[in-house]
C-alpha cells in the first residue's frame, strides 16, 4: 500500500482529502450527471430544476457520508481515510444533519411519483450497505445496483418532472446505465483485494483485471451504440459521446491494481464531469 509520503503532494493535500473522503467530489459528479439530462433535453434551469440540483447534490452527499461513516469499522480504523473522518467527525455529523433538513424541504417540489421513485432509490442505496441486506456483498449485481440508481436520480426523475419521458428518451438512458456501470466495474480493481478477504466476489477478483478491462470495452461500445438510436436534433451527441468512448478507453488501458485510490475516485468517478464538459462545449 502508497503511504501518503509516496504519493504526489497534491494527491495528500487537505483539498483532495475533503473532496475524496466527504464525498465532496461524488456529489459535484452527480451534479454533473443531472447537468448532462438538462443540457441532452433542453430543459430549462427554473427554480424547479434548479432545486432538483441542489436535490441530487446534498443527496448524493447524504447517503455517500452516512454509508462511509457506517462501515468504519476495527478493521479499517488505522487507514488514511478512517483518521480523518476521525477528525472531521463533528463538522461532518453537522453537514450531514443540514443536509437531511434541506433534502427534505426540497421534496416539496417533486411530483408524488417522483419522490416515490427517489424514496425507493434511497432504500435500495440503504440497504447497499445495512444489514441483513447489504447488497454490497453481492459483488456481481453491485455494478448494476449502483449504476441503476444514478440512471434513474439523475436521468430517469428529471425527465419524468419535466414530462419528457419517450421512447426515444429510454436510449439516452440505456446509455447512461452502460457508461455508469463501466465505471463502476472499473472502480472494482480498487477493492479487488479486500473484497475477495471479506468473501464478496466481485468481476474484478473472479475473473483478473484483464477480462474486467474487456466487460469495460463492451460496455462502452454499447454505451456508443445506444446513441446511433437515440435522435437529437440540436446537440452533435455522436461526437460527444465519441469523444466520451475514447477518452473512457484510455482510462480503461491505463488501470490496474497499483493505482492510488485516489486515480479512481478524483478521476474514474470525474469521468461523469468529464461527459457534463463535452455536453457543454459542444452545445448549439
Amino acid at each position: 500500500m502508497q503511504t501518503s509520503n509516496s504519493i504526489p503532494k497534491v494527491l495528500s493535500s487537505p483539498i483532495a482529502k475533503t473532496l475524496v473522503y466527504a464525498n465532496v467530489f461524488i456529489a459535484i459528479c452527480s451534479l454533473a450527471q443531472v447537468f448532462v439530462t438538462y443540457l441532452v433535453f433542453s430543459i430549462r434551469l427554473d427554480f424547479k430544476n434548479s432545486s432538483y440540483l441542489l436535490f441530487v447534490l446534498l443527496s448524493t452527499y447524504l447517503q455517500y457520508n452516512v454509508q462511509r461513516g457506517y462501515m468504519l469499522n476495527p478493521t479499517n480504523q488505522f487507514t488514511d481515510r478512517s483518521q480523518w473522518l476521525a477528525k472531521h467527525r463533528k463538522t461532518l455529523l453537522i453537514s450531514v444533519g443540514l443536509c437531511l433538513i434541506v433534502v427534505l424541504f426540497l421534496c416539496n417540489n417533486l411530483s408524488y411519483l417522483s419522490i416515490g421513485i427517489m424514496v425507493g432509490a434511497e432504500l435500495i442505496s440503504t440497504f447497499y450497505y445495512l444489514p441483513p441486506f447489504n447488497f454490497r456483498k453481492y459483488g456481481y449485481i453491485k455494478p448494476i445496483l449502483i449504476s441503476a440508481i444514478w440512471v434513474i436520480s439523475c436521468g430517469l426523475v428529471p425527465l419524468i418532472e419535466n414530462n419528457l419521458l419517450t421512447e426515444n428518451a429510454v436510449w439516452f438512458l440505456v446509455s447512461q446505465f452502460c457508461f455508469i456501470t463501466t465505471l463502476c466495474v472499473l472502480f472494482d480493481v480498487k477493492d479487488a483485494e479486500e473484497d475477495f478477504l471479506n468473501g464478496v466476489n466481485t468481476y474484478a477478483n473472479a475473473f483478473g483485471v484483464r477480462a474486467i478491462k474487456s466487460i469495460c470495452i463492451a460496455l462502452i461500445l454499447a454505451y456508443f451504440l445506444c446513441y446511433l438510436f437515440f435522435k437529437h436534433p440540436h446537440l452533435p451527441v455522436l461526437l460527444i459521446t465519441g469523444i466520451t468512448s475514447a477518452i473512457t478507453l484510455g482510462s480503461i488501458a491505463l488501470t490496474n491494481e497499483k493505482k492510488h485510490s485516489f486515480y479512481y475516485y478524483l478521476w474514474i468517478d470525474g469521468l461523469m464531469i468529464v461527459q457534463a464538459l463535452l455536453f457543454v462545449c459542444f452545445r448549439s
